[in-house]
């Protein structure tokens, strides 16, 4: 009996376990997965925009190359109109002159004051524009003696793409810086369609260039939609900078990755770099940054980090609850050694009570004493008769038969009366039944003596117990103690009162045998009364 019990624990464990072991090993097979597609997808998204960002900006390069040479020309033509009118003069005819031609007018002039800002130019919007962080660069082309012409630069004003000659003039406004710039076109479908590629993917927070020169000129862009907006000098030095610590920081050729901190928030973005010589220039290279938002990839791991570890959880719950089954099966088990045990041992003393008892009463007669041990062997022999049928029941095919319930209930309450009677109790029984049932005898007798039994047990002293048979219907009335729990009873080695004696298996024994003839079962606990009522199949019911 025990045997099925424990197959079905070990099962459950294996079942359990091998839940645990894939769990995790999904759950890293899963996060790989995750971590993997998530890189790839980066991965090529990155590569598209900097293959569309090399083609924009080897396309503005290369037109650099054809206007460098054209913007010096342009420079000296405005030096010579400065020399003759003065920093002061208006532009509008030098500006005239370098945009002959050109419909778009794409030269502009701008003069700064002697800190640099710009205080006289053709493009009115610039004026008031620091230009002090590239003094730098201005003092090494005056020390070259050269023309400075910078390569494209973005605007975040204008959002237009721009080259920037520079030089200082000559005394009295050594002091003063003169530029000439060029507005790049025919780049313009590039670019948006950079940009539809960037804004069209939501997780992408930033996405910029930088080009590097080795005389220390560095030159952003910003491919990201946005409005359009003057930059302040702090800003202009920062993206400067941001350029040229990566410069330092990275290799050619190769895709590198960095974590960032915005906004506080320090796990939510990475930045992607690649590094590439320029195409057109040898003594340039280009470097390709794009920062990816990743909150929604990190609560993806984050949910699956909680479900794995939900998951994880319950199995370990349910490797718990086995081991406290498992716990409880060995307990059962070891009871049922016991009771094995006692058959054994309550068989051979049994038998030399009944016999030597029945000797004594032929001997001597009947007495006071007598009646008291028949009563005790029939409660030991009941006993003994329910262990046996446990350790047998499993194994053995009782006959069955036509059984007349009413003069079967009879008979076993006659055997009950000594043992009633020596308890203080009292049995009485009223039938009206002709019920009769197919089961087996020995099976039918444990079914009526255990409600006997625990009838006697558990009655008040002095109390009758009132058996009833009404058509099908078998009925055991008792007053006593509330039943606390009516299906537990039914639990082997369950009693609700321990004082009582016994092993806990009579009601369990009982409900065995219900179930195997479909017997209903009905009890009641209510005002001291406590009903034990059983509803049979009588032989020609349907």
């Amino acid at each position: 009996m025990l045997k099925p019990k424990t197959k079905i624990s070990t099962f459950m464990f294996f079942i359990v376990a091998l839940f645990l072991s894939i769990d995790i090993l999904g759950y890293f097979y899963i996060k790989a997965n995750l971590v993997s597609s998530h890189s790839q997808e980066q991965l090529i998204l990155f590569s598209n925009i900097q293959r569309n960002s090399s083609d924009l900006l080897s396309k503005l390069l290369y037109k650099y190359s054809l206007q460098k040479d054209i913007l010096e020309k342009k420079h000296v033509d405005v030096l010579n109109y400065i020399d003759q009118h003065g920093v002061d003069g208006n532009l509008s005819v030098i500006q005239s002159r370098i945009n002959q031609g050109f419909e778009n007018k794409p030269y502009n002039i701008y003069i700064t004051d002697d800190n640099l800002i710009i205080k006289n130019t053709t493009l009115p919007s610039d004026v008031g524009f620091n230009l002090s962080f590239a003094k730098l660069q201005f003092d090494n082309h005056k020390k070259e003696n050269r023309i400075g012409v910078s390569a494209p630069i973005f605007e975040t004003f204008s959002t237009k793409f721009n080259s920037y000659t520079d030089s200082y003039l000559p005394y009295p406004n050594r002091e003063k810086i003169l530029q000439v710039s060029y507005t790049y076109d025919g780049v313009e479908e590039n670019l948006h369609a950079l940009q539809n590629l960037i804004d069209a993917n939501l997780y992408i927070k930033d996405a910029k260039a930088y080009i590097l020169f080795s005389d220390g000129y560095v030159g952003d862009f910003l491919f990201k939609s946005f409005k359009p907006y003057k930059p302040t000098l702090q800003e202009v030095k920062k993206r400067i900078n941001g350029g040229l610590k990566l410069s330092n920081d990275l290799s050619d050729n190769q895709i590198t990755y960095n974590r960032l901190i915005i906004d506080g928030v320090s796990d939510r973005y990475k930045a992607v770099y690649f590094v590439q010589k320029s195409p057109i220039f040898d003594d340039a290279k280009i470097i390709y940054s794009v920062v990816f938002d990743e909150d929604e990839y990190n609560q993806n791991l984050r949910n699956l980090n909680a479900f794995i570890f939900f998951l994880t959880l319950f199995g370990l719950l349910a490797i718990y609850a086995i081991f406290k089954i498992r716990f409880k099966e060995f307990l059962l088990h070891q009871k049922d050694i016991f009771v094995k045990h006692s058959i054994h041992e309550i068989k051979t003393p049994l038998s030399i009570i009944t016999l030597n008892n029945q000797l004594r009463t032929k001997m001597f007669g009947e007495d006071e004493f007598t009646k008291e041990i028949d009563s005790a062997v029939k409660i030991l022999t009941n006993s003994y008769d329910d262990m046996t049928f446990l350790m047998t029941n499993k194994s053995v095919a009782y006959k069955i038969e036509l059984i007349d319930l009413n003069e079967f209930v009879g008979e076993r309450i006659k055997y009950f009366k000594d043992i009633a009677q020596s308890y203080g109790r009292d049995i009485r029984y009223a039938s009206n039944s002709t019920c009769a049932i197919h089961i087996g005898d020995i099976e039918l007798t444990r079914l009526i003596d255990n409600n006997l039994s625990n009838a006697i047990k558990y009655s008040n002293i002095h109390s009758t117990i009132v058996v009833t048979l009404t058509k099908n219907i078998l009925s055991f009335k008792t007053l006593g103690e509330p039943i606390e729990d009516s299906e537990k009873i039914f639990e082997k080695y369950v009693r609700e009162v321990d004082s009582n004696g016994g092993f806990g298996l009579g009601l369990s024994i009982v409900k065995d045998i219900t179930q195997k003839y479909k017997i209903g079962i009905t009890v009641e606990s209510e005002n001291g009364e406590n009903i034990f009522s059983y509803t049979f199949r009588c032989e020609g019911e349907g």
